[in-house]
């Protein structure tokens, strides 16, 4: 540096004033400057490291007796908030669609399935299933909290520069403290919830990469999502998952029905149904078919002594764009609803009530639809309990369309959005037709 450049305009030299009048200095001056300088900036910097270490110690002092009671604590936090903000990668899932990053298996390939066995379908499709668990909190004896374990199944569908992103359903992590998930049979790992939509019980969670490396993974094998508009009953399936929580394992069947709707846990559910066995554990988990693709999301089964073979996936064409609004937004859009559990009127179920009334009231004209929707109960606190619809009621049309049964309900909502008003025709009482507006609400509980 030149000296005298700074001098000549009386400017600081690092700091240190120039005297007035002074318009040259020796060497030996000019060195005692500059080691007055680092005198003055080394006495700053070890100021910094001091009072970090005297941070660091205080940290210590306090967190030394709650080490072991708050390490959960602390690796919560960091999996919740610190890591995220450190290694985001939310402009890699803002754009995230299937079509992106999962190509069909179907252009000239021939089926998985051999002759003799599944194998070469299990060793295509079985590395992007992973084992999830769950911990719930229940309080045992004397107040110590022991944490109930729930298993349940994901599938490797994303990854981006730091980390794994994983389907499964909503249930499986649902009220959960803690999840975990292995991949490969590798040891536990924490996994992160990125997004819930429980009116379709699905879910997206994710691993971190360095959490990964740290348990001897150091890459994945991504499953890939068919059509499942495709899916053809007597189809051959197979269903993989954490049966019973023991680890993956696979049962083999074909597609029983294509368009089912099943009522569980207080949710209305649009299914594929298959006679692949279906266990405790299997949620989550992927139905594939005999080109590797995974057509469904395994979900529930039928639980009754005089059924068999009744299991319940949900169809990817309805699972794809529900798990794309997760990644993008951390939630789906709320579907809309009205308010109420419903259930079909049937011609059989009218002309028993006909025969039940005219027998107790002979003499008075009553009004028996035979068709349309039975409101079995109205949800408090929401769009139907606040515009006056009553348990009992029978819609029988909407909007002044007919309305047959539950399903053509079903279809009719598909297309509506919350906040939409809709005029439901209702028989009550079986004496009197009514009209009663609604405007839809969002869906924030498991009702219809």
């Amino acid at each position: 540096m030149d000296f005298n450049q700074y001098r000549k305009s009386g400017a600081d030299v690092d700091g240190l004033p120039v005297k007035a009048g002074v318009t040259q200095h020796t060497p030996l001056e000019m060195l005692y400057a500059q080691n007055e300088v680092e005198k003055a900036r080394h006495k700053r910097q070890a100021g910094k490291v001091g009072a970090i270490i005297a941070i660091v110690l205080i940290l210590s002092l306090v967190a030394a007796p709650l080490a072991g009671a708050g390490f959960g604590v602390a690796t919560r936090f960091m999996n919740a908030y610190v890591l995220p903000q450190l290694l985001n990668d939310s402009h890699q899932r803002e754009n995230f669609t299937f079509d992106n990053v999962h190509t069909p298996l179907r252009s000239g390939e021939m089926p998985l399935v051999g002759r003799q066995n599944y194998v070469d379908l299990v060793n295509i499709v079985k590395p992007s299933v992973v084992t999830i668990t769950a911990t719930l909190p229940s309080t045992g004896i004397f107040g110590i909290n022991q944490g109930q374990e729930r298993a349940g199944t994901g599938i490797l569908m994303y990854e981006t520069t730091s980390r794994y992103y994983i389907a499964t359903n909503a249930h499986v992590i649902a009220g959960a403290n803690a999840v975990s998930v292995s991949i490969n049979g590798s040891a536990k790992m924490p996994a992160v919830s990125i997004g819930r939509d429980d009116d379709n019980d699905l879910a997206v969670i994710a691993v971190y990469k360095a959490s990964a490396v740290a348990v001897g993974i150091n890459s994945v094998t991504l499953a890939r999502f068919g059509d499942s508009y495709t899916a053809q009953v007597g189809e051959i399936v197979i269903a993989v998952g954490n049966a019973m929580g023991e680890g993956i394992s696979v049962t083999n069947g074909i597609i029983s029905a294509t368009d089912n709707t099943i009522f569980v846990d207080g949710i209305f559910l649009d299914v594929i149904q298959t006679n692949a066995a279906i266990n405790r554990g299997n949620s989550g988990g992927p139905l594939v078919n005999v080109y590797g693709e995974v057509i469904g999301i395994n979900t529930a089964k039928f639980v009754e002594t005089l059924a068999e073979g009744m299991g319940y996936a949900i169809p990817s064409h309805v699972a794809k764009p529900i798990l794309e609004g997760i990644m993008r937004e951390g939630a789906a859009p709320r579907r809309p609803m009205i308010g109420i559990n419903p259930d079909s009127w049937t011609a059989e179920l009218a002309e028993a009530f006909l025969e039940e009334l005219t027998r107790r009231y002979p003499d008075e004209e009553v009004i028996v639809p035979n068709h349309g929707v039975l409101v079995l109960n109205v949800i408090e606190g929401t769009p139907a309990y606040a515009a006056g619809m009553m348990r009992s009621d029978i819609i029988i049309a909407v909007d002044g369309e007919y309305l047959e049964d539950m399903e053509a309900l079903f279809a009719f909502m598909e297309a509506r959005q919350v906040g939409d008003e809709i005029v439901f025709t209702l028989v009550r009482n079986s004496s009197e037709i009514i009209d009663v507006p609604i405007i839809l609400g969002p869906n924030l509980s498991p009702q219809f």
